[in-house]
């Protein structure tokens, strides 16, 4: 909706077009102001910012002095030399029952690109071009703001934790010349990215991307907000690489999502028996099923597994000989540590013999789409290769392979299910 200031030193004139404003445009007197004098209006535009003047062609300088001739024209002559000392409007309309005052001034206010309207009483043209005037006003703001909105909308975001995630996401995505680089006016601490990914059916998915620059689930929660609300996403998504737990069903570079993610570090702390222990409060968050359908029915289908391998391969990022790095849906745990210890481990699995993997973002990711839903359902989706299995042997050598090949995941996932 758009904000009016009414510029007219005569209650009567103010009172009707006061009505004309609310009942024939349907705006709110909230959004409607009232100054009486040029000095008054003055004040008026240098405190906000008004959408439409709605000017008296006569007005006093100033407050309880008699109306001038030219007072209407010398208030927009000082808005034209202001030099941002005020808050230029972006329309006014000159509203004039003088017909002398109509005759001289409407060629100078049509030269500056303003209208005049003529108000006779009992005449209720006046009322009607008033009318078409402000709802054409609306209509222009309403067209701007949604052009705004829709630039800024993307339909999907990726982020990663770091550099070598997002370098290896990046290219899974068709490299650095798929990309542009995305300017905000926000004052915030990370770099974005865009593209577009055609669908199998034929549609553009937009698709914004970052990287929080660190690990930890504050940063992630951070960036994920940011991703929500700066470019009004539905769909979060995280790839790169992870730790996993030691099975016969899991190897080093096979890919987990994420069907939930636990917090492990939750709860209170205690001195029991002359040692502090965690007393634990498990928080666990499941994936949306809107993500976690189309998600098994990608994992399951043969041709999935064999198109990562291909593109891993064409990268030369395969390590070692495998045949296949298998996609798993997967239970996985968040906590604030780089784990290397195998006691650890044990611990967790203990704790839930469902778990497969475990990173320091991925609660964040989850927390932060189930926090942010509301009128619109937010959803988040986890994938990261397994790069190492929490023990002091860490693999390193894998991630590059598991930041890769979790991204190609989520790439087949956007080309196909999306």
């Amino acid at each position: 909706m758009i904000k009016i200031l009414i510029l007219d030193d005569s209650d009567r004139k103010i009172d009707k077009i006061k009505q004309v404003l609310v009942e024939g445009c349907d705006l709110h007197e909230n959004d409607i102001e009232v100054a009486k004098s040029v000095a008054n209006g003055r004040k008026a535009i240098s405190k906000d910012y008004f959408d439409l003047v709605l000017l008296d062609l006569v007005l006093p300088l100033f407050e309880n002095e008699e109306p001038q001739e030219e007072g209407g024209l010398s208030f927009i002559r000082e808005i034209m030399s202001a030099d941002g000392r005020v808050k230029v409007p972006a329309q006014i309309i000159g509203l004039t029952e003088k017909a002398n005052a109509y005759n001289k001034e409407k060629e100078e206010f049509q030269s500056l690109l303003f209208n005049v309207i003529q108000c006779k009483q009992g005449d209720a043209e006046w009322i009607n071009q008033l009318k078409y005037a402000v709802n054409y006003s609306i209509r222009c703001k309403n067209s701007i703001e949604s052009r705004l909105q829709n630039r800024n909308k993307y339909d999907i975001a990726v982020i990663c934790a770091l550099s070598e995630e997002f370098k290896q996401m990046i290219e899974a995505f068709g490299g650095e010349n798929k990309w542009q680089r995305i300017n905000v006016e926000e004052d915030v601490p990370f770099q974005f990215k865009s593209t577009v990914v055609t669908t199998a059916n034929n549609n553009d998915i937009r698709v914004v991307a970052a990287m929080a620059g660190r690990p930890g689930v504050i940063p992630t929660s951070v960036l994920t907000t940011l991703m929500y609300t700066l470019f009004h996403v539905d769909t979060v998504f995280m790839t790169g690489f992870s730790a996993g737990f030691p099975s016969n069903q899991l190897k080093l570079g096979d890919i987990l999502v994420a069907s939930s993610i636990q917090d492990y570090a939750s709860g209170k702390l205690k001195d029991i028996d002359g040692s502090v222990q965690l007393i634990k409060e498990i928080h666990q968050i499941e994936v949306s099923t809107r993500l976690s359908l189309p998600m098994q029915e990608l994992i399951e289908d043969d041709e999935t597994q064999s198109a990562i391998m291909s593109k891993i391969k064409k990268a030369n990022l395969l390590v070692d000989e495998r045949d296949s790095y298998q996609v798993q849906w997967s239970a996985t745990c968040c906590g604030p540590y780089v784990v290397t210890s195998t006691e650890v481990v044990k611990e967790l699995q203990e704790s839930d013999r469902k778990l497969e993997g475990l990173d320091m973002e991925g609660f964040g990711l989850y927390l932060t789409s189930k926090l942010l839903s509301g009128k619109t359902q937010k959803n988040a989706l986890w994938m990261k290769g397994v790069g190492d299995f929490a023990d002091p042997n860490k693999a390193n050598g894998y991630h590059k392979t598991c930041s890769f090949g979790s991204a190609v995941l989520l790439y087949r996932f956007i080309k196909e299910k999306l």
